[in-house]
């Protein structure tokens, strides 16, 4: 019978220590004091550790690993915006050596960050109460934020021009006659959602129009339906909506439908992002439009840069993509 390799756990119950101390020990990270250190190296030579190869990979600092922080939990699995963009992201991961790790929870971020095992990430519309960015920027792990631009960040920002599409969307229901326009957004913790709102508030504020805010708490109205219900019931002089998602607005459809509001005759609705359901609804959806899978493909480039030049100096770059408007079936003159 072979004898029982001994792994980092087994290191770390005789030290009585986590296995991220281990593990730090092992890449000489910092943040592990020097006895216990001292004691852990100790107990890794008297056990006979012998580091397999993913602690050597850590060891020289490469893991050949990508992570990706995903915001919103499982729920995100069903939100083509996260979907076509990790499609992006997977056809340049394709063409290198390196494995992605996703992570949904933030839960599973930190002990992602903690443990070593990637040598970048990549952050999806990033949300305060999810992810500590100044704690990102600390662990100074080569990092690209996608989908929300955050100033004065030491990041780069990869993302649409959101508030450009926000202005979009309000200016051609307001040249269809529309002046009272809703807007239905996602939490106020995600980055994305606060420029949402921020160009939805500097646009009716210049048109010189009421504004109408429901924020929910995620980009889909599952379980949240009574909330949306209700919202429509009270502001009945709203003829228009613009949604931070696709995903929101088709699930404001559905809700209009059921209360019996006429699509586009009574209610004008649009998305956002051009996902690829929002061609796919009856009545086709009015979106603005942004290369989604362009924008992943883009945010992992800069991240291999990145790490291709860790001794190097590389300047942090903002890439905004510009976005368009699409007139489809849900949006029409107000009489």
């Amino acid at each position: 019978m072979k004898n029982k390799r001994i792994s980092i756990k087994d290191i770390a119950k005789r030290a009585n220590v986590s296995t991220a101390s281990v593990s730090r020990v092992i890449s000489h990270k910092p943040g592990v004091g020097k006895e216990t250190e001292k004691r852990i190296r100790e107990i890794m030579e008297e056990m006979g550790y012998k580091p397999n190869i993913n602690a050597r990979s850590l060891v020289k600092k490469n893991t050949g690993n990508i992570g990706v922080i995903i915001p919103g939990g499982f729920n995100t699995l069903q939100n083509s915006f996260f979907l076509t963009i990790i499609e992006g992201i997977s056809s340049i991961i394709d063409q290198t050596e390196y494995n992605l790790i996703i992570s949904f929870t933030s839960k599973q971020h930190k002990k992602m960050l903690d443990t070593n095992i990637v040598d970048g990430i990549l952050v999806l519309a990033p949300r305060e109460n999810e992810i500590d960015l100044n704690w990102i920027s600390y662990l100074k792990l080569p990092t690209v934020i996608i989908g929300s631009f955050i100033e004065n960040s030491n990041f780069d920002c990869i993302s649409a021009d959101e508030k450009s599409g926000v202005r979009l969307s309000i200016e051609s229901l307001y040249n269809q006659n529309h002046r009272n326009i809703a807007l239905i957004n996602g939490p106020s913790s995600s980055y994305q959602s606060k420029i949402y709102e921020q160009g939805y508030k500097n646009v009716v504020h210049k048109l010189g129009l009421d504004s109408y805010i429901l924020e929910l708490e995620e980009f889909d109205i599952k379980g949240q339906e009574k909330v949306v219900e209700e919202f429509l019931i009270m502001h009945k002089d709203v003829t228009a909506v613009i949604c931070s998602s696709d995903n929101i607005a088709l699930g404001v459809i559905n809700i209009a439908n059921e209360l019996n509001i006429s699509i586009p005759e009574q209610l004008s609705i649009i998305g956002s992002d051009n996902t690829p359901v929002s061609n796919l609804t009856s009545p086709k959806l009015s979106t603005t439009h942004v290369n989604l899978k362009e924008i992943g493909e883009t945010a992992v480039a800069r991240l291999l840069i990145k790490l291709n030049n860790q001794n190097d100096e590389i300047r942090n770059v903002n890439c905004i993509f510009s976005m368009k408007y699409i007139e489809r079936e849900t949006t029409a003159f107000f009489k």
